[in-house]
């Protein structure tokens, strides 16, 4: 009987012992928690907030943020009343903005009917329209203007600034793509010509007999 309240008593004391160590670990835990916690908010406390980059936000594509695009690439705009104009690496570009968020980029020259074939100038540029889906070419004042364009929408500045480079390089394919067309078409004609032109025999050989 008395070995077991020894026992007992052994028993209740390692108990308190345990339950005493980790009350004890349970606040030590809790202490390093709040000042981990505390530090944490220290920290945060001390850090920036970094500001949002303006160009990545939506901001509604305008005249004066085409402009800015444009001055980004390092082009200096003229803006007017419906359109942009620029230069770049000696072109001349033109953008359409009386319709935004619809636009077009485009580019013109002017052309002497009496120096080029009309008819084959306009059957390439028709080809190369075809060809290529985003640009097209078409003559304007009595054939005296050939124009390269392209028809496109952006609904913010953030993506107009991005595509102006692509909008530029599509307009330089188109024009190289008519005037490969042309060059070809006018080298065709040239051999049609030359197959047509009737073509004399050549004169007979004598034929000696041997005796």
């Amino acid at each position: 009987m008395v070995e077991t309240m020894i026992i007992c008593i052994v028993f209740a004391v390692m108990l308190s012992v345990l339950l005493w160590e980790r009350h004890a670990e349970s606040r030590r835990l809790s202490g390093e928690l709040a000042q981990e916690k505390e530090t944490n908010l220290e920290l945060l406390r001390r850090i920036p907030v970094a500001e949002k980059d303006p160009a990545a936000a939506p901001v509604p594509l305008t005249v004066e943020k085409i402009a800015e695009a444009i001055r980004t690439e390092g082009y200096v705009p003229e803006v007017e009343k419906d359109c942009v104009r620029f230069k770049a690496q000696g072109e001349s570009y033109i953008i359409d903005t009386e319709r935004l968020p619809l636009f077009f980029v485009a580019k013109g020259y002017s052309v002497d009917p009496n120096d080029w074939e009309m008819d084959l100038m306009k059957d390439a540029a028709h080809r190369m329209s075809d060809a290529l889906i985003m640009v097209k070419a078409t003559f304007l004042d009595n054939d005296k203007t050939l124009s390269f364009f392209v028809a496109a929408q952006d609904r913010n500045y953030g993506s107009f600034r991005a595509n102006l480079p692509a909008y530029l390089r599509i307009l330089e394919d188109g024009q190289q793509k008519m005037s490969e067309e042309y060059d070809r078409l006018v080298d065709e004609k040239r051999d049609a010509a030359l197959t047509a032109q009737p073509v004399f025999p050549a004169p007979k050989t004598e034929t000696k007999i041997l005796s």
